[in-house]
């Protein structure tokens, strides 16, 4: 009887480590995925919509990325928020709001606050790879993609783990349920991509808040990828331009 326990016991503990390393192997395709796109230029529409009323807010940006961690969003739309920039580098986020004059560094624990008043946080918007972020453990796998369960290795993150849908030919993100600290489901963003220069670029984000009863869709038009940008538009300086 020891013995048959003692069997399930070394049975269970096989399984977890090729789940762990099965899953690790598929995030590392996925950050594989990702690099691929060197560099990206997009108009972004951000539609805010209360899903109760059904009122809707629109923000408009000109948004620039080079790799994973080099981000530009500079706003265009409404007035008032014409000439408002976020950039992110690594190890910092900066926002510029044209009314003072100068950039003030986003601090870490400000990193739990929306990004521009939308449903994605600035812990959402990281630049840093999947593999990073999480530790990832294989749900199930389904015919159409992976299912993964990933682990925050921040312990200051605002999420106890996040349920990641990834394609299972081009491993690109296709959805993700965040969790909060209880284990209470509280968002779930839905990804749609279009095939650019032989490439899957999303075009299309859904971020909805189910506690808030609130969503943002982010539209990305006349995107461009892959054209060279130049390490010298991701600055202090040019945000403020």
């Amino acid at each position: 009887m020891k013995t048959y326990i003692a069997l399930i016991l070394i049975s269970m503990l096989i399984l977890s480590s090729f789940s762990s390393d099965d899953a690790s192997s598929i995030l590392a395709k996925v950050d594989q995925a990702q690099q691929s796109i060197k560099d990206k230029t997009a108009d972004v529409e951000m539609q805010m919509i209360n899903l109760k009323s059904g009122s809707k807010k629109i923000k408009k940006a000109k948004f620039y990325q080079k790799g994973l961690d080099h981000k530009l969003f500079v706003y265009t739309f409404p007035k008032s928020d014409e000439g408002i920039a976020t950039l992110t580098i690594p190890g910092a986020v900066y926002l510029y709001l044209p009314m003072f004059k100068k950039p003030k560094k986003i601090t870490n624990l400000a990193e739990k606050n929306t990004f521009n008043k939308s449903d994605f946080s600035l812990e959402d918007m990281n630049s840093k790879s999947f593999s990073e972020l999480y530790t990832a453990t294989q749900l199930n796998d389904n015919s159409d993609y992976f299912v993964l369960d990933l682990k925050p290795k921040d312990s200051q993150s605002s999420y106890s783990h996040i349920v990641a849908q990834f394609n299972k030919q081009y491993f690109y993100p296709e959805q993700f349920e965040y969790y909060d600290k209880k284990g209470l489901k509280l968002k779930v963003a839905v990804y749609h991509y279009q095939k650019i220069k032989g490439l899957w670029v999303a075009d299309k984000v859904t971020m909805t808040n189910i506690k808030k009863k609130h969503c943002t869709v982010f539209i990305m038009t006349n995107i461009k990828i892959n054209t060279g940008l130049s390490d010298d538009l991701f600055t202090v300086e040019k945000m403020m331009q």
